[in-house]
This record gives structure tokens, C-alpha cells and sequence, in this order.
């Protein structure tokens, strides 16, 4: 398989350089990473530069310089992947939160599943807010779409190409992921998931109180409309 790894950044200038050494070196034994594409979602520090400095000719650096959300990031990466023709593609986020090492299981299992969430235990060291907003968010996906999921706000996660017609998102911001697990309900498409590590560098970083609370508030649209019967 073709695997294209779209990496959505905004001002990661502590994280990113590490993050890019760990990638580059896994990179290394996965033949199938063809392209390693990295949205600069109008970064304001010096992220595009770091960016730049790396010399390896699978990276390929779109940028601009608006921030228009993680969501809208993530789609400008699939569109550049399709082009590339990708057999499938990998989100990771660049802020050091997801492992490179994961990599090769998520590669390995889009063998045999065309679509792959990874998951973290949230665990008493996960920050308080994100622990409350994750558990709440999985209560109400349970109760409006009937899907169990362990970790509705991981970025983490693999596609295989015959999914990208089906899983299309609106969201340009943090939503994008609930939005992208209320689109796998509502259209029954099967998924596996895979535990990864549980990191969190910068606690202020991610889906803030606030920005969960208008995730909560499009549960109930999402649900409407991506009813079965509208598709």
C-alpha cells in the first residue's frame, strides 16, 4: 500500500522538530510511507522554518497564513493525498501527543480494515478537563448514535482510500474528529481501534472546556444530518 501521513500544525514550534526526528526515524523501516504531508495551518512562530530545515524529499509542506482550524488543515491534506493517488492516509497531530511508533500497527492493520481510530486510557494523569469532556462526549455518543468508542477526541487515525468519498467533514475546527465518528455511525462503517501512548506535553493545548462545549452543542445536528435516511 501507498500511505500518505498528513500532519495538521499550528505554531508547534517547541514540539515539531523532536516530533519530525522521532517520525523520520520509523519512517525509516515502513517502505509503504510514501509522502509525508504537513499543513502549517498559519502558523505565527517559527514552525514553517523548522519545518524547512528538514531536507528528506517525502516531506512536502503546504502552508498559509490564515489559521483556519485543525479540521480545515486535515481536509487540505486528504486533498493532497488524493492527488498523490494514496492507498491510504494516517492523521497524526505534530505537537509530540501521538507517537511515531505506532505507525507500523496502524499500517499493518489497513491491510485488513479500511478504517482505524487510536485510542488512549485516560488515566488520572490526563488533564482534568479533557478526562471530564472525553467522558461526556462518549455518553452522548452512546446515547444518539449507538457507537462505542474509547477516545472520541484522538486525532490518531488511519483511512484506506475507499473511504475517502464516504467520510467527509464540515468542521474546520477541534470538532473534526466527533464529527468524523458521528459521520462512521450514522453510516455503519466498521473500525478498529488501537491503544497508543498516553502523552500530554502542554495541558492548555488541545479541545479547551469552551471548545468542548460547542462540540456538545453540534451532537444533536450531526445526528440529523447524517441520518441513514438522508444519505
Amino acid at each position: 500500500m501507498k500511505i500518505d501521513i498528513i500532519i495538521p500544525v499550528y505554531n508547534e514550534s517547541l514540539y515539531i522538530e523532536a516530533f519530525l526526528n522521532d517520525l523520520l526515524r520509523e519512517k525509516t523501516s515502513l517502505n509503504s510511507i510514501r509522502k509525508i504531508i504537513i499543513v502549517d495551518d498559519g502558523s505565527k512562530d517559527s514552525t514553517k522554518d523548522i519545518i524547512k530545515n528538514f531536507k528528506d524529499n517525502k516531506i512536502v509542506l503546504i502552508s498559509y497564513s490564515v489559521n483556519q482550524g485543525k479540521g480545515y488543515a486535515m481536509r487540505i491534506g486528504l486533498e493532497r493525498a488524493k492527488k498523490f493517488q494514496a492507498d491510504g492516509v494516517i492523521f497524526i497531530d505534530g505537537d509530540g501527543q501521538h507517537n511515531p511508533k505506532h505507525l507500523a500497527k496502524l499500517i499493518k492493520s489497513l491491510e485488513n480494515n479500511s478504517l482505524i481510530f487510536g485510542f488512549r486510557k485516560l488515566t488520572k494523569n490526563t488533564p482534568y478537563f479533557r478526562r471530564l469532556g472525553n467522558i461526556i462526549i462518549k455518553y452522548l455518543f452512546r446515547t444518539f448514535f449507538n457507537i462505542k468508542r474509547h477516545d472520541l477526541l484522538c486525532g490518531f487515525m488511519a483511512i484506506r482510500s475507499e473511504l475517502f468519498s464516504k467520510i467527509v467533514w464540515e468542521s474546520n475546527d477541534y470538532g473534526v474528529e466527533v464529527e468524523i465518528s458521528a459521520i462512521v455511525a450514522k453510516k455503519r462503517i466498521s473500525f478498529k481501534e488501537i491503544l497508543i501512548d498516553t502523552l500530554y506535553l502542554d495541558a492548555k493545548k488541545g479541545v479547551s472546556l469552551i471548545k468542548a462545549f460547542f462540540i456538545f452543542l453540534k451532537i444533536p445536528y450531526w445526528y440529523f444530518k447524517y441520518n441513514e435516511n438522508n444519505q
